[in-house]
């Protein structure tokens, strides 16, 4: 899942930032809205995974010796921080390009012929979406008022 700031409901907020704020001051604080977003949407990405109480039964199935050395909950990879122009961006969890040790978790999520897709990936950032907007809003107001204040 793609973590791209797009702030809605925030308009007026976000009217005074761009007022008194540089794009590289508003680069800043959205960069820090994302470093604090990535561990909400893993943690929440990682209740959503299916998880075997057995190690040894995990990976990707299909009767091939798959040896994971952990469950793809605990694995969820976070990408780095993107940054362009006054706008961040993080990837959590897979890519359908991805090919890692825990690369099957997409066909759990996207589905095959023969499973239907689960969708926890972009459930799990739709379930944490009003906290993300909580954070832009603590960012934003906290910057407001150390310049403006």
């Amino acid at each position: 899942m793609r973590i791209s700031l797009e702030v809605e409901g925030l308009s007026e907020l976000v009217k005074a930032l761009e007022e008194c704020a540089t794009d590289k001051e508003i680069q800043g604080i959205n960069k820090r809205i994302i470093e604090r977003a990535e561990p909400i949407i893993k943690s929440e990405m990682a209740s959503r995974i299916p998880k075997s109480s057995n190690l040894s039964q995990s990976g990707r199935g299909f009767g091939s010796k798959s040896n994971v050395s952990q469950h793809a909950a605990d694995a969820i990879p976070v990408g780095k921080i993107r940054l362009k122009d006054t706008g961040a961006e993080a990837d959590v969890g897979w890519t359908k390009a991805d090919n890692s040790e825990n690369f099957y978790v997409k066909f759990i999520n996207w589905g095959t012929i023969y499973r239907p897709p689960q969708e926890f990936i972009f459930k799990a950032g739709r379930n944490a979406e009003g906290q993300i907007l909580s954070i832009a809003e603590q960012e934003y107001q906290a910057f407001l008022n150390r310049t403006v204040g």
